[in-house]
């Protein structure tokens, strides 16, 4: 029953992957053209033919029409399709990741353990779907938007503060001091952790502008969510996730490779997960 669950658990989330990577293909067409994400039909970009329910399918839909329109039969864009796969795999290594502490709930939704870890991971998919939209935006067109960085950071806060939001320490004047001291200790974290990246890529001489800062910010918020990245101590953690990023960027920004940035941190960021939870695992 309990490996029915977890894998129940896996796959909803890693198909819910795929449908929100689909919305995440709107989100970066449409955020820099100045258009609505929650108006308008999707249609093929070159005869300009509203999408049926059929075409929307993520990847499949691509797949079996062989990356042609249906009626017009020009190529689809296979990044369409790899944006879609990309976040399924995105979502698919968290809910690995997180099943044996958040698939539970489906059989004890009123256990409020269960209910932290899941609400934790939900917040950590969302910060990687953000995550995700920006760094592709920032490969087509330079730019990061403050919405994104704005939502990291808001996702990540509320996410330090979930034990006391929750009332794991029960509601009172001290529990909102404490809850306030973790929101400033966060934005600390960030801040140091962005402010190491701008000084090293400075230094070096890697351009460091507005879509840099903004990017710093969506990317650093990720690695901080301690369910996932929670060996040793702290401040010794954020220390090492800083220096590594940092040093990351100022390789990554240089004219040729600077699109690739955001990317590639995020790549490394995911393979490290996955290969520290296998680690766990073997040596457990």
């Amino acid at each position: 029953m309990t490996g029915f669950i977890y894998g129940f658990f896996i796959v909803f989330f890693t198909l819910l992957g795929f449908i929100i990577g689909s919305f995440l293909n709107v989100i970066i067409y449409r955020i820099p053209a100045g258009r609505s994400v929650s108006r308008g039909h999707s249609m093929c970009m070159t005869c300009g033919h509203t999408l049926g329910a059929l075409d929307l399918v993520p990847v499949f839909s691509w797949l079996f029409l062989r990356g042609k329109c249906r009626y017009c039969g020009a190529p689809i864009a296979s990044r369409y399709a790899k944006i879609e796969s990309f976040t399924g795999l995105t979502f698919c290594i968290a809910a690995i990741i997180s099943a044996e502490y958040s698939a539970p709930i489906i059989l004890w939704p009123d256990n409020l353990s269960l209910i932290f870890y899941t609400i934790y991971f939900l917040m950590f998919i969302a910060a990687c779907s953000v995550a995700i939209s920006s760094m592709m935006i920032l490969y087509d067109t330079g730019k990061c938007f403050t919405g994104f960085a704005v939502t990291s950071v808001i996702l990540k806060i509320i996410a330090s503060i979930l034990p006391y939001i929750l009332g794991f320490y029960g509601y009172n004047a001290d529990t909102v001091i404490l809850s306030f001291e973790q929101t400033v200790i966060t934005l600390g974290k960030i801040a140091l952790s962005v402010g190491l990246t701008a000084l090293l890529c400075l230094a070096f001489k890697r351009k460091y502008g507005k879509a840099e800062l903004l990017i710093d910010i969506v990317m650093l918020s990720i690695p901080y969510y301690g369910f996932f990245f929670s060996a040793g101590n702290e401040y010794v953690r954020t220390v090492i996730t800083a220096c590594v990023y940092a040093s990351l960027m100022c390789f990554m920004r240089s004219d040729k490779r600077r699109k690739y940035s955001a990317i590639t941190a995020f790549i490394i960021f995911l393979a490290y997960m996955a290969v520290r939870f296998c680690l766990v695992k073997i040596f457990q």
